[in-house]
C-alpha cells in the first residue's frame, strides 16, 4: 500500500486508514506492537489513534448524538461566521435607510419635495 507523503517526507495517514488499522487491533487481529512494526510507526502514536477513536465514540454515546468530523464542524462554523457578518451588514444598511427615511419625512422641503 502506497502512503502519501508531505513535502517534508512525512507520511500522511487518512482518517479511514487509521480507523481500519485501529479496528484490526480492537477486533484482536493484531496487537499494537505488531501493528507498530508493520506500519513503522511508534506504539504511542497508535495508542493515541486508539484513544481518539474510542473517546469520540464514548462522547457521542454520552451525548446521544453522532460524531461529526472536525473538518465538517470547522466548515459549518466558518459558514456561520460568514452569515453573521452578512446579517450585520444588512442590519446596518436597514438602520441607515430608516434614519434617512425619517429625516426626509421631517423636512421634505429641504430635499426637493413639493409642499403640496
Amino acid at each position: 500500500m502506497k502512503i502519501p507523503r508531505k513535502a517534508d517526507g512525512r507520511r500522511v495517514f487518512t482518517a479511514a486508514f487509521k480507523r481500519d488499522q485501529i479496528g484490526r487491533v480492537v477486533r484482536g487481529e493484531t496487537t499494537i506492537a505488531e501493528l507498530s512494526r508493520e506500519l513503522d510507526v511508534s506504539r504511542q502514536l497508535l495508542q493515541r489513534w486508539k484513544q481518539l477513536a474510542t473517546q469520540g465514540s464514548e462522547q457521542a454515546i454520552a451525548a446521544g448524538e453522532e460524531v461529526v468530523p472536525a473538518g465538517r464542524l470547522r466548515a459549518a462554523e466558518q459558514r456561520i461566521r460568514e452569515l453573521e457578518r452578512a446579517l450585520g451588514r444588512q442590519t446596518l444598511e436597514v438602520e441607515i435607510l430608516r434614519a434617512a427615511h425619517d429625516e426626509v419625512k421631517k423636512k421634505p422641503r429641504w430635499y426637493g419635495a413639493s409642499s403640496r
